[in-house]
């Protein structure tokens, strides 16, 4: 049995806990072996003095759900060895926050080009940077910081 730090509900009665980083997968195999078959989501968080990732799990069979947080240092393991659909999650908060998903099978951008700099939910991210994007002769998306090479 893994650890949780701490534990709580939600609003709606949803139990919530904390686990730590290093037992967050086999804290999730755990509770997938226990029933927990699908993930809803995954999120992350950035907060002034941390970053947390953040899971939704189902079960189908009896319909309880879980919420699992951890806090990062930027890097948690991937979950798309125990559920596939954590796949795209997973890509979505790496393009957006900045959390890295330890062997991921294809790590790269989501929504925006892949040569976008930085991550735009990330507290630390200039409101005033203008990035542009434009289709480049090999069919690609081209990120550049001249107005007059994007749309």
């Amino acid at each position: 049995m893994i650890p949780i730090e701490s534990e709580g509900t939600s609003k709606d009665g949803t139990r919530t806990v904390y686990v730590a980083k290093e037992n967050i997968l086999a804290f999730m195999k755990e509770r997938k072996d226990e029933g927990f078959d699908v993930l809803l989501m995954i999120t992350g968080i950035d907060y002034k003095d941390h970053l947390e990732v953040v899971y939704h799990l189902l079960s189908t069979t009896n319909g309880n759900r879980l919420v699992v947080k951890t806090k990062t240092d930027e890097e948690v393991d991937s979950m798309t060895g125990l559920w596939a659909g954590a796949n795209w999650h997973e890509r979505e908060t790496w393009d957006l926050v900045g959390i890295k998903f330890k062997g991921h099978p294809n790590l790269k951008r989501l929504l925006l080009a892949e040569g976008w700099v930085g991550h735009p939910l990330r507290k630390d991210y200039p409101l005033d940077k203008k990035q542009f994007v434009n289709l480049g002769e090999d069919g690609e998306d081209r990120v550049s910081f001249d107005p007059r090479e994007g749309y």
